[in-house]
């Protein structure tokens, strides 16, 4: 007779429980997720095999090191079998630290290999230039990070120039191609590349595997050896690669980087205003002081001073007139400059924010639809089981599997042969129909 996938999951984890049992297991942390509610979700994997693990809240209380990735541990617990998912599950009690995983360790080894080199060193980084004009951003051209970078450039510097080098930022000989992109940035010129004044490698958050392609040796050689400054922008703030420690500057997230490496247009302007006022004031005291010495030399003891400083006045004159004119045509090419500047930023902005604001809106659209669909498939999904198993312990599945129902003369359910005699007659249900039966002997339970 065919089960149900109720009845197969289930024979499964009696199965797994029964033979299996608790066991201790060896092994690394590989992702690891906290819920809401402080259980910990983790896999634990050796270089063939990984397993699904859970950590309750209540268990992790008194546990003394935080599970990390990388963690090598031996995990004491028990296997069972997730009936919601028919997945396999570990259900550990208690946690052991035996050392660090074999990623963390490639990843000490290697720091400890290029610092000793001076790869680190803070000498040998460059400068990054206060005010640039270009830069290269080093990252995949599809998701949310080049998006979000190009954004901040637009509304923190509208004159730069950006140029998207895409490139793979996972998985195996990613590494290679990032080295690639800085070694053609850097030597523009060969390739037909626009030179820049700065670069990007840039990546949004994962695990350590996920960033492992910027924690290998040759791309940390790639980024020592570009002539032009690189900015290393991979993962989120707690994250670290071998990247970060040699590039010329590490940011902590992709669109920090942007903030660290352009001046604000709006603070730059403001500097504009101020330098231009403070200019205006001293060339008006120099021409203060320069009247009031005039003045007094006019009114020296010299037979014709008039005549002596002449010249000089006129030349301070045509010197005043000139600084003027000067000073007259830099503030009308400065406020012109501003007023473009100004003008596109605010243009970009407003446009920034109603496309901000339609994204915001389609997301949560798609938050709703998505949280809508995964609330109702949660719920038809605990209600086909609670039928399932509803239909699983009924009396009729059970004459289904060939019981029977055996009733005495009132109706009362037959439960124990001693409180039958012979003769008794009885009602004996079965699967499809009833036959009436009568006692010829009892026999008591052994």
């Amino acid at each position: 007779m065919p089960l149900s996938v109720t009845e197969l999951v289930t024979r499964l984890k009696h199965a797994v429980e029964r033979d299996v049992g608790a066991q201790c297991v060896v092994g690394e942390i590989g992702s690891c997720k906290m819920a809401a509610s402080g259980h910990l979700y983790f896999t634990l994997k050796d270089a063939t095999a990984q397993l699904q693990c859970v950590l309750y809240a209540f268990r992790s209380r008194g546990m003394r090191t935080p599970l990390r990735e990388g963690m090598q541990v031996e995990l004491y617990g028990r296997p069972t079998v997730w009936e919601g998912r028919g997945s396999l599950q570990f259900l550990v009690e208690r946690v052991q630290e035996r050392g660090v995983g074999s990623l963390q360790q490639q990843f000490e080894a290697l720091k400890q290999k290029l610092a000793a080199e001076g790869l680190f060193a803070e000498e040998r980084k460059r400068p990054l230039p206060q005010f640039p004009q270009s830069v290269a951003l080093v990252t995949s051209p599809a998701g949310a990070v080049i998006q979000d970078m190009r954004h901040r450039l637009e509304a923190r510097a509208p004159w730069m120039q950006a140029y998207l080098f895409p490139v793979q930022v996972q998985g195996k000989g990613a590494e290679l191609g990032l080295a690639r992109a800085l070694q053609m940035l850097g030597q523009p010129e060969q390739y037909g590349l626009p030179r820049v004044d700065y670069i990007v490698l840039a990546r949004g958050g994962g695990s350590m595997e996920d960033l492992w392609c910027f924690n290998e040796e040759c791309l940390a050689r790639a980024i020592a050896a570009c002539p032009i400054p690189v900015v290393s922008a991979v993962g989120h703030e707690t994250d670290f690669t071998i990247a970060d420690f040699v590039a010329d500057l590490r940011a902590p997230t992709p669109t920090a980087a942007i903030e660290l490496t352009t001046p604000d247009a709006a603070e730059l302007a403001a500097w504009l205003d101020d330098t231009a006022a403070g200019i205006r004031r001293r060339l008006q005291q120099s021409l203060q002081m320069a009247r009031l010495r005039l003045r007094a030399a006019e009114q020296g003891k010299l037979s014709r001073p008039l005549e002596l400083l002449a010249p000089f006045h006129q030349r301070l004159d045509v010197l005043a007139d000139g600084i003027s004119t000067a000073m007259h045509h830099r503030l009308i090419t400065a406020n012109a400059t501003l007023g473009q500047y100004a003008a596109r930023i605010s243009t970009r902005a407003l446009h920034r924010h109603a496309e901000a604001a339609r994204a915001r809106l389609d997301a949560a659209k798609k938050l709703l639809c998505t949280t809508y669909a995964a609330r109702l498939n949660t719920a038809r999904a605990k209600l086909d089981t609670l039928a399932a198993r509803l239909e699983a312990a009924s009396p009729q599945a059970a004459l289904q599997r060939g019981f029977a129902l055996v009733q005495t003369a009132d109706g009362a359910i037959a439960r124990d042969a001693a409180a039958l005699a012979a003769g008794d007659t009885l009602t004996i249900s079965l699967a499809r129909g009833s036959v009436d039966a009568a006692v010829t002997a009892t026999h008591a339970a052994s």
